[in-house]
């Protein structure tokens, strides 16, 4: 396995951010095969899911590969071009960030910029948004659909299992993430397991709904009880917040953002017809509204759920050759070892 290259940023982005995380962020880049400081090549911005560590080096499981070691061979192999290989840390306190820019969790949005700027600045990357995509799945997935709709820093945009279509990805999982809540003793005791455990699924899908709660909040000071979609002690159901969440789904985004999305090169949808979150109905739902605002799009389903999929990484980097065919340097389907 080669090691990747790291870069340590300060960002001015998140210094002094809501929840006191920190503002010096590593940024994983792994190099393509050949790399060497001279030619110049196309850059993939991978951003990880929700809870994820930010890094693309270790196993997902027992069995297989690293995500880095797989698609370096396919860079080899030429089955997806050669590029950098990106990897942000967005990470917060409640463990995910959305990579957007957040009353309540930080300008994660900003962050990103801030990791393209400093990736053209010391790597020998193709500056310019034709030759920049923006890719991963589930969160990761949702951060770059939103950063396909309102960055222009990206041509290109690869949505795994992203997170879509909220009332199928996020509200069938609130009755038992409320009575993970209860079975910890509250809220406050469920946010205290962050430093001890146990980190069972149960917890992380609690875990899953209170981060989201944060990002899509709209004042710095609420509270996480405060930001979710019903009051974690009654189960009342607060229909102001969830109309807020509602502003942050790609689905009901999309009729605003049509223009961006027609600009892109590439706007690649993948999702497992067994997903276990729901995520294909949600992903299924922003299918059918890009097709109805006529906004070109890739689209497949897999025989997967929503994890241990990362093998389809592999398949949808592929399709940046289409944009990638002959850049400056290298020539399609083949890659110096």
């Amino acid at each position: 396995m080669s090691e990747p290259a790291v870069l340590e940023l300060d960002s001015p982005a998140l210094r002094g951010n809501p929840l006191g995380d920190p503002h010096h962020r590593r940024v994983e880049v792994h190099l393509p095969p050949g790399y060497d400081g001279v030619r110049r090549y196309p850059a993939v911005y991978w951003l990880p899911g929700f809870g994820a560590h930010p890094t693309l080096t270790h196993r997902p499981l027992a069995f297989g590969t690293s995500v880095a070691d797989r698609l370096r061979t396919a860079m080899i192999d030429g089955r997806i071009p050669p590029a950098l290989l990106v990897v942000p840390d967005a990470t917060t306190a409640y463990g995910g960030s959305q990579y957007i820019d957040s009353a309540a969790s930080g300008h994660y949005a900003g962050h990103l910029a801030e990791v393209v700027t400093a990736t053209d600045h010391h790597f020998a990357t193709l500056p310019e948004p034709r030759w920049r995509a923006i890719g991963g799945k589930s969160s990761g997935g949702y951060g770059a659909l939103v950063a396909g709709m309102t960055s222009p820093l990206f041509g290109a945009v690869i949505a795994c299992s992203p997170d879509a279509g909220f009332e199928h990805c996020y509200l069938p999982l609130l009755p038992a993430a409320l009575d993970t809540i209860r079975a910890a003793g509250g809220l406050d005791a469920l946010l205290a397991r962050r430093g001890s455990g146990p980190h069972d699924v149960p917890f992380m899908v609690a875990m899953s709904l209170v981060a989201m709660g944060m990002c899509y909040a709209d004042d710095p000071a609420v509270t996480p009880a405060d930001a979710l979609p019903c009051d974690p002690a009654t189960g009342a159901f607060r229909e102001k917040v969830w109309q807020r969440w509602l502003t942050h789904d790609p689905v009901r985004m999309l009729p605003a953002h049509t223009g961006p999305l027609r600009r892109l090169d590439l706007l690649h949808l993948n999702v497992g017809r067994r997903d276990e979150y729901g995520m294909h109905w949600g992903v299924r739902a922003l299918h059918a509204a890009l097709d109805s605002h006529g906004v070109a799009h890739d689209y497949l389903e897999h025989d997967g759920g929503h994890h241990g999929v990362e093998h389809v990484f592999t398949h949808a980097l592929a399709r940046l050759w289409r944009l990638w065919r002959q850049f400056p340097g290298t020539e399609a389907g083949t890659c110096a070892a």
